[in-house]
C-alpha cells in the first residue's frame, strides 16, 4: 500500500518501520497524514508477519502536532460554521482515534523520538509502549499554549500513568517544554540514547520482541492496555489468567517448556 504523507517498510522479518514524512513540516499531522495512519492502522490489524511496530519522523523532528496551516483542515474548519458538535465528530474524533488505534493494533509500537514532539506529537510518543528519544527530543504539551484544553488526545490518561498527577498537572497547565534528559527522569521515555545510535538501539529491543511467540506479545500489550484501567486486582488477574490458559496450548509454549527441559537435562 502506497502512503503520500508516511512511509512504511518491513526493515527486518517482522519489524516495521513507520516514518512520518513531513519533514518541511516537522512532520505535523495534516487531515492526510492522518488518514494514512489510518489506512496503515487497518493494514497492521491484519498483519500476518509484522510483530513489531517502529514509528519515528523524517528529518529533525518527530511531530509537531495538528498542523495549523494545513489546507484541507481550514476549508473544513470553515465548512463547520461554529458548529462544536460537527467539529468534534469530524475533526477532533479524527484525531483522537489515531491514539485509540494506535493502543488497539496488535504489536507493540516502540517510539524512536529523534526531535521535537510537541501536542499530537507527544500524545503519539506517549500512547507507544516503549519510548527511545534522542537528546535533541523535546516534549511539549502545546494545547493550552494556543487557547485549549491542555487535556487532547490522552494526554491527561498517560501523562498522569507516567508521571504522577501533580507533575502531569504542572506540566499541562504550563504548556512547558521538557527536555530528553528530564523525560527520561520524569518516566516519560526509557531511554536516551546517542543520536546516530537511535534506531540501532531500538532494533535491538524490537529483535529481542520477535523472538517471542506471536501470540505472548499480542496478549502482554492487550493485558498492560486494559490493566492500565482494571477496577481491582481480581480482574486484572482474571485477565492474566485467560491470557495464560490461552498461551499454554500453543505449540510455541510446548516448545519453549520442551527446550528447557533439554537444558536442564544435559546441564
Amino acid at each position: 500500500m502506497d502512503f503520500h504523507n508516511l512511509i512504511f517498510k518491513e526493515i527486518e522479518p517482522g519489524i516495521g518501520l513507520i516514518t512520518l514524512n513531513r519533514p518541511d513540516r516537522l512532520n505535523a499531522l495534516s487531515l492526510d497524514l492522518l488518514d494514512d495512519l489510518h489506512r496503515l492502522y487497518d493494514e497492521l490489524e491484519d498483519s500476518p508477519t509484522i510483530r513489531v511496530v517502529i514509528l519515528t519522523g523524517a528529518g529533525r523532528g518527530f511531530c509537531a502536532g495538528a498542523d495549523l496551516k494545513d489546507e484541507r483542515s481550514k476549508a473544513e474548519a470553515d465548512q463547520l460554521h461554529q458548529n462544536a458538535a460537527a467539529h468534534l465528530f469530524k475533526v477532533q474524533k479524527k484525531f483522537s482515534s489515531i491514539i485509540i488505534r494506535l493502543r488497539a493494533i496488535p504489536q507493540p509500537v516502540i517510539s524512536a523520538v529523534n526531535g521535537p514532539a510537541a501536542g499530537g506529537g507527544m500524545c503519539l510518543a506517549l500512547a507507544s509502549d516503549v519510548v527511545f528519544a534522542t537528546s535533541k527530543a523535546a516534549f511539549t504539551p502545546s494545547f493550552i499554549n494556543i487557547g485549549l484544553s491542555g487535556g487532547e488526545l490522552g494526554s491527561t490518561f498517560f501523562l498522569q500513568k507516567a508521571v504522577g498527577s501533580i507533575r502531569a498537572a504542572e506540566i499541562l497547565l504550563t504548556g512547558r517544554t521538557v527536555d530528553a534528559y528530564e523525560a527520561q527522569q520524569l518516566g516519560l521515555v526509557n531511554r536516551v540514547v546517542e543520536e546516530e545510535k537511535l534506531l540501532e538501539t531500538v532494533l535491538a529491543l524490537a529483535r529481542l520482541m520477535i523472538e517471542k511467540s506471536p501470540t505472548a506479545l499480542r496478549l502482554t500489550k492487550e493485558a498492560l492496555n486494559q490493566n492500565l484501567t482494571a477496577p481491582s486486582l481480581e480482574a486484572a488477574i482474571n485477565l492474566e489468567d485467560r491470557n495464560q490458559s490461552i498461551a499454554v496450548f500453543t505449540p510455541e509454549f510446548t516448545k519453549a517448556v520442551e527446550n528447557f527441559a533439554r537444558k536442564k537435562v544435559s546441564g
